[in-house]
């Protein structure tokens, strides 16, 4: 006992990582992909939730957006890129960034 006071920097450490793998096992489900984005003019979190967060409820989504980005709240900037995870059950519409001419968009699903 009178070591583990003498040395209680490893207590903190310990327990530091114990809820870091905590919260990396009960966030990652092992079913969600991240993405950076760049935010548009319009887009708000409960938006983009809408596209992207699959069967996981949007404020679920959101805190995710906010703990993977250190978003302190719920604003975001038009031009910010973020990383947003991406459900494995979502679908989205992705600009094909392959011809910058090009007006086509392509359709991408996680289950395809």
């Amino acid at each position: 006992m009178y070591w583990l006071q003498k040395n209680n920097y490893i207590v903190v450490l310990f327990i530091a990582f114990v809820v870091i793998v905590g919260i990396l096992l009960i966030t990652d489900n092992g079913k969600t992909t991240y993405e950076q984005i760049e935010i548009q003019h319009g887009d708000t979190l409960w938006t983009l939730a809408e596209h992207y967060r699959g069967e996981m409820k949007p404020q679920e989504w959101i805190n995710l957006v906010q703990l993977e980005n250190h978003l302190n709240n719920e604003i975001i900037i038009a031009g910010q890129v973020i990383t947003i995870p991406i459900a494995e059950d979502s679908h989205y519409i992705a600009q094909n960034k392959m011809n910058e001419d090009s007006h086509s968009i392509e359709v991408a699903s996680k289950d395809q």
